[in-house]
């Protein structure tokens, strides 16, 4: 049941529509974090920093934070539509850069009628976060419509300019789909302005909310639902606090200077709101004790000084809170809670209820001083904190858990995927450019690679190598780079290292660590021989080869180490590959050919080249049984290894049936899982000790 509950919420939060949502809203942190902190310096509860603030060259410095503020947060829904609308349209068709721009401009052409703006009802106060409803509505409506309508638009009615340049003929091409798009959100604005006699659809959803009020006593009953309608709006990304003015002015803040009154608008700040919408500070708690993701507890450490003074925007749009399905229960739930102790700690007397307003970004515990008067607030809000951050702490504790399970999940699509492009024989992966999940985790991983591999913290497997007489004569070294605790795909792990640009750099490390392993087993008394992978073209750089004969000389293990080349590429162009070889050779240092017989690695390997071995490629191993042709394949490639001098060495070696095949067809060299995985040095160090291989 909760692995179907891990899924479920997997599915919800992968949705092409939500996940999009969500990484628009990552994207404004940036933006917030400046916004946020504007308004915190602008609404600072202390009398002298505003004084000076207002007062400092003339007042210049409220200015600037009143900029800061307006250009950030006060445009935010206009970002917001640009940066949904971004990662919806990448998720619709990718590596268009076209149609991404077009799509973001219809957006907000979109996002503007949904405000009449045509009509003058739209305001600058519709930008920043009181259009955050309309900005996620149309930023994807406004997508999906803009792509339907480009892509069954035939050509033939598009815009045409002869003689002009591509990008002007693409612009004019949008012409319709723009036109389309933009009349049906002017259509369904003046739909609502004719049935609902309201503005906008904003004004629409605003009204509404409202009309649940006019029915509601004051009291209890008019707070919990306040607190709980304020919540339900955040969570689904509209303002709340600009959706419930109205309400706050006809039913809380009357109450504000009315001694003995429970439920006023400051009693709510002070004891429900504590850290803003949601008891955010309890969030805060939370996270920074329960959390075990590094990315959380980053962004709590720059959420925290906001959220102390009751600005929560960089919580609720940063984690985010908005549309996430582990958070909409607690995010709703502890300021209730929070409201029902307050309430009842002011019912039996323990709390005293004095009518001071308080300034809204005043921190907890001098709010709740300054609020009743007395300690008792304080350890009112105390209490409180407690009560909240255990309601969070269990709900924080399985969004890690659902975190690690998408990732497990993430990381088999994009192992599949990837697997799936090594079956099509896609040779130019380009994982890092992709703008949906995949290669968000696909850039995640290679930024982890980067930086071991920097420290040279690249986890090495070694697969042993058996003769016919069952004696161990060889290893090799294999990545068993681990990415969240999971080993990673090793070809995927080459092919991102390759699109990122620090393939070379990974080799390089690869063949540092299997040299030490190598002179660690020779330190044992072993006779045995390690080998790496490398490219062709690596083959074919003098830079590297020189590189790899220094290592080996200083590691003493000339006679014992090899080079595989893994590359699936042609080496008819490679002019320096038979000198560098000659040189490894004379350096002690053995050659062979890694899959043998497939794709390009043919015999073009072998023309000029003096290879010590070839190993046969493991499709024609594994299907040698029920395929003849293969066997004869073996036989032959066997016997060109006697007439040319080179060995065979036969991978995938799983079955007994398998390796008797391969003997009686005189390949006497074996690596595979009939034998052993690939291992750790230790315990390789145990198997050469059981082994008895001594110089």
């Amino acid at each position: 049941m909760y692995l179907k509950v891990l899924r479920a919420i997997y599915k919800i939060e992968n949705n092409q529509i939500l996940s999009s949502i969500k990484k628009g809203f990552i994207l404004l942190i940036p933006v917030l974090l400046v916004g946020s902190f504007s308004l915190l310096f602008l609404n600072f509860p202390v009398a002298a920093f505003q004084n000076f603030i207002t007062g400092w060259a003339g007042g210049v410095m409220e200015t600037v934070l009143n900029f800061l503020f307006d250009s950030t947060v006060g445009f935010m829904s206009v970002y917001l539509v640009i940066s949904i609308s971004y990662y919806y349209s990448s998720s619709l068709k990718e590596h268009d850069v076209f149609l991404q721009v077009m799509a973001m401009v219809v957006s907000m052409v979109c996002f503007a009628a949904s405000f009449g703006a045509a009509s003058g009802s739209m305001e600058l106060n519709d930008l920043g976060p009181v259009g955050v409803f309309t900005a996620m509505f149309s930023s994807i409506a406004a997508t999906r419509l803009f792509y339907l309508f480009y892509g069954k638009l035939s050509a033939a009615y598009r815009f045409r300019s002869r003689g002009s340049d591509m990008d002007y003929r693409n612009s004019l091409s949008a012409i319709y789909p723009l036109l389309f798009c933009a009349l049906l959100f002017i259509g369904l604005n003046l739909v609502i302005q004719q049935l609902f006699h309201v503005e906008n659809l904003n004004d629409l959803v605003t009204s509404g909310i409202v009309y649940l009020f006019h029915n509601v006593n004051d009291g209890l009953g008019a707070g919990v639902l306040y607190v709980v309608v304020l919540n339900v709006l955040w969570v689904f990304g509209i303002h709340g606090g600009n959706a419930l003015e109205q309400v706050a002015q006809t039913y809380l803040m009357p109450k504000d200077s009315v001694a003995g009154a429970v439920i006023s608008k400051s009693f709510l700040d002070s004891y429900a709101m504590i850290g803003g919408c949601g008891t955010s500070i309890c969030l805060l708690l939370a996270l920074l004790i329960c959390s075990r993701g590094r990315e959380n507890r980053q962004l709590s450490y720059s959420a925290a000084p906001a959220v102390i003074f009751n600005i929560n925007e960089i919580l609720v749009y940063g984690l985010p809170v908005v549309l996430n399905p582990v958070l909409f229960l607690p995010f709703i739930l502890t300021p209730v809670i929070s409201l029902l102790i307050s309430y009842g700690a002011a019912v039996i007397g323990f709390l005293p209820i004095l009518g001071r307003q308080v300034t809204w970004t005043t921190p907890v515990f001098f709010s709740g001083y300054l609020s009743s008067g007395s300690w008792r607030g304080a350890v009112v809000q105390l209490v409180i904190l407690a009560a909240g951050t255990a309601v969070y702490a269990p709900f924080i504790c399985l969004m890690d858990r659902v975190k690690e399970k998408q990732a497990e999940m993430l990381l088999n699509e994009l192992t599949e995927h990837f697997k799936r492009l090594q079956l099509e024989g896609d040779e130019n992966v380009r994982l890092l450019e992709r703008h949906d999940s995949k290669g968000l985790l696909a850039r995640n991983i290679a930024q982890k690679l980067r930086i071991d591999i920097e420290q040279e913290r690249v986890t090495m497997g070694y697969q042993p190598q058996y003769d016919n007489t069952g004696t161990l004569v060889g290893s090799e070294a294999l990545l068993r780079w681990k990415y969240l605790d999971r080993t990673i795909y090793p070809p995927l792990v080459v092919a991102l290292a390759k699109e990122d640009g620090f393939y070379d750099r990974l080799t390089q490390v690869v063949v540092k660590i299997s040299m030490e392993a190598c002179r660690e087993l020779l330190n044992q008394g072993s006779d045995i021989t390690v080998s790496a992978n490398i490219s062709a073209d690596q083959l074919n750089s003098e830079q590297f080869i020189n590189r790899v004969i220094r290592m080996a000389q200083s590691y003493g293990i000339e006679g014992h180490y090899s080079l595989e080349v893994t590359e699936e590429a042609s080496v008819d162009r490679m002019e320096d590959i038979p000198h560098q070889i000659g040189r490894l050779k004379a350096a002690g240092i053995r050659t062979e050919v890694d899959d043998f017989s497939m794709g390009r690695t043919s015999l073009m390997y072998l023309q000029n080249n003096n290879f010590y071995a070839v190993k046969l490629d493991g499709r024609l191993v594994q299907g040698m049984l029920e395929n003849k042709r293969n066997q004869e394949i073996i036989s032959s490639i066997v016997s060109l290894g006697r007439n040319l001098g080179f060995v065979v060495i036969a991978e995938y070696v799983e079955t007994e049936e398998i390796r008797a095949g391969l003997e009686e067809l005189g390949c006497n060299l074996y690596q595979g899982y009939l034998y052993s995985p690939a291992i750790p040095l230790d315990q390789l160090k145990e198997r050469v000790q059981l082994d008895g291989k001594k110089l």
